[in-house]
């Protein structure tokens, strides 16, 4: 079959070699000059099934409103009076039963494994050389903070994912350049998550798509999309195109030709920023990733670069410049943790990328609504470590194979009442 790809960042590079393994003809359009140049440009680079990223699962605990509130604060910029803004937030707020709840968090622990599992298939396979570093450190401030932890820990311990609880002692023994130690009541150690660099991978994922005869055309933008019949894209060009099936992998296209199926109130758009610097002393550095729960922050190694990660601006639009008060609170997270080891003299970059979250946590990987036309985006903060499972999920959905795991749990028709 001929299939379009829309967008090629890790999402649409990875379903692209998954849909050419399987023998078919894929194309790929990319507004951007090369690949992975959005969100899987300058991400956090943790990659883990633990689930435990700021904002990558709904939580359903206290009344509607507390929940409201709770969610409110997470953001650093939420505009949370505007229409869109409050309709999202109360909606992701409503109660769900305590079974509801579990199954999403199964699941997305289940999708997050298989994630896991084809992306080590495919290193392994290509005998890739990929930067990573393994486990995860999520820093705790006060007891409230572990209570706030409990549900997620009998989770996990429920999962037989391993985790351990260190004390001020252990977390200095396994994180020897850490300072500020003295702030932190206690630390959960999750060992099987790990960073690993996204962007390296991608660029790794479309040189073998590539020779599997995949073809990319970058610096080509998708203005409009026709669903009748075989669905026909129309570039900015002016020319159009027909596939048999066309994935979208993006939110770049008008939502009222990709989402007509009513979902655009069920997805919202939430910026993050990115600080990377070069390493100055490699024994200053983090081993681990690190995430400062109170801050929203996430510090990690990649390679001989440290990438800083936080803040959220909930649907902030219309705003080029960055945000300052999130960039030097990056800037001071690290130095208060690990100073001496960033070398800001060898060159520092601020990246602010956009991901879209749904209302449960979970991905829209499945049929549109439209005739030959499927979604595979939405991972909100788990895109890295889904890409691979939702790549190949979607593409046994297209071929008519059993899949790997139920994929009802993920359809984009689930919030359709």
């Amino acid at each position: 079959m001929k299939i379009a790809i829309v967008g090629a960042g890790v999402v649409g590079i990875t379903t692209a070699h998954e849909l050419a393994e399987a023998g078919h003809a894929v194309t790929v359009f990319e507004k951007n000059g090369a690949a992975s140049e959005s969100s899987s440009f300058a991400n956090g680079g943790i990659h883990c099934n633990s689930f435990t990223l700021p904002l990558s699962a709904a939580t359903f605990a206290g009344s509607k409103l507390r929940r409201f509130w709770q969610h409110t604060r997470q953001m650093s910029h939420s505009h949370w009076a505007a229409p869109s803004n409050f309709r999202w937030l109360w909606a992701r707020s409503s109660a769900a039963e305590a079974e509801r709840v579990s199954a999403i968090q199964t699941y997305g622990q289940q999708l997050a494994r298989l994630g896991m599992e084809v992306t080590d298939q495919l290193i392994s396979h290509h005998q890739w050389e990929v930067e990573q570093s393994e486990g995860q450190l999520i820093l705790l401030s006060n007891e409230a903070e572990l209570n706030r932890h409990a549900a997620r820990l009998q989770f996990l311990k429920d999962a037989e994912q391993s985790f351990r609880l260190l004390d001020r002692e252990e977390l200095e023994a396994h994180e020897p350049a850490l300072h500020g130690a003295d702030s932190v009541f206690k630390a959960i150690y999750l060992p099987g998550d790990r960073v690993m660099n996204c962007r390296q991978f991608s660029i790794l994922v479309k040189q073998a798509a590539q020779r599997n005869g995949v073809d990319f055309q970058f610096d080509t933008e998708i203005t409009g999309l026709h669903a009748q019949g075989k669905p026909q894209i129309r570039l900015k060009s002016g020319d159009t195109e027909s596939f048999d099936h066309v994935v979208i992998c993006t939110e770049s296209l008008p939502s009222e030709d990709v989402l007509k199926t009513g979902l655009q109130a069920t997805t919202a758009q939430i910026d993050s920023y990115a600080l990377s610097v070069a390493i100055r002393e490699p024994l200053n550095a983090p081993r681990s990733a690190l995430q400062d729960c109170k801050a929203g922050i996430t510090i990690a190694r990649i390679g001989k670069r440290l990438r800083v990660c936080g803040g959220a601006e909930l649907n902030k639009s219309g705003a080029d410049e960055h945000d300052k008060r999130v960039v030097n609170k990056l800037f001071r997270t690290l130095d208060q943790y690990f100073p001496g080891a960033a070398n800001y003299p060898a060159g520092t970059q601020i990246w602010r990328g956009s991901r879209t979250f749904t209302l449960d946590g979970l991905p829209l990987v499945g049929s549109a609504g439209l005739p030959g036309v499927w979604l595979n985006l939405a991972h909100g903060a788990n895109g890295w470590t889904l890409a691979t499972a939702s790549a190949r999920l979607l593409s046994e959905q297209i071929t008519g194979h059993s899949t790997s795991l139920p994929s009802e749990a993920l359809s984009p028709q689930r919030f359709i009442r």
